[in-house]
């Protein structure tokens, strides 16, 4: 049997993080890598960190909990939480709104049975109702109904102005699905112009449909 001659010292080859760098070998110079590598990893990481984030919430929103729970529980947990918080946040701004829109000048408003609509009457009648709800931690606005007696007289506008304000006070997005009441009603492109003129626009979020956001800039009302 051949063996290693005695002055021979037989040394395992292995490559490694350590090995490139010279650490852990005592016939090299220790070196650090250079700060801009160091940059550079730290910025991918981090990179790395935000994608997978956002992948683990998209994966969270379609129903894929299990999943993420099975490969990565701590940032399911905190995701979780965190939406659980925004949610909660979201009803108390949606609950606040619906306070102030109670109080129209020259109107009262009150709650329906379904808490979905907001009644208001003048000292008469009820002369219109809001159709709302909170969704995806926006204030639906399903539209303002004035009756007809008591349309082109600025009461959708005294209602639409006292909700936007409310909502920009809270920091709460308004998204806006509208159809005509009837014939007596607005087109369709006048509805659309009267909420233009409330800050009120299409977006890619609200397919076939309008959002405000907040503190959008309003155009000035002049009509009576």
């Amino acid at each position: 049997m051949l063996r290693p001659p005695e002055s021979v010292e037989i040394t395992p080859f292995v490559v490694g993080f350590e090995s490139m760098t010279g650490k852990g070998n005592k016939n090299s110079r220790e070196t650090d890598p250079p700060s801009e590598v160091i940059a550079s990893l730290r910025s991918e990481i981090d990179k790395l960190s935000r994608e997978l984030r956002a992948f683990v919430a998209v994966a969270l929103q379609h129903g894929l909990r299990d999943y993420c729970e099975a490969r990565h529980p701590a940032l399911t947990a905190e995701l979780e939480k965190f939406y659980a918080h925004s949610q909660l946040r979201a009803k108390q701004k949606y609950e606040t709104v619906l306070a102030r829109i109670s109080t129209v000048p020259e109107l009262q408003g009150t709650s329906g049975d379904t808490a979905e609509r907001t009644y208001y009457r003048n000292a008469q009648d009820n002369v219109a109702y809001v159709e709302h709800a909170l969704k995806n931690k926006r204030f639906v606005l399903g539209g303002i109904w004035v009756a007809p007696q008591y349309r082109g007289k600025g009461l959708a506008h005294k209602i639409l102005r006292v909700l936007v304000e409310a909502a920009d006070n809270a920091d709460l997005s308004i998204e806006l699905y509208h159809e005509p009441f009837g014939e007596e009603g607005l087109s369709m492109n006048e509805l659309e112009a009267f909420y233009n003129r409330h800050g009120f626009t299409m977006h890619h979020t609200a397919p076939g449909g309008m959002v405000r956001f907040p503190q959008s800039p309003l155009d000035l009302y002049t009509g009576d």
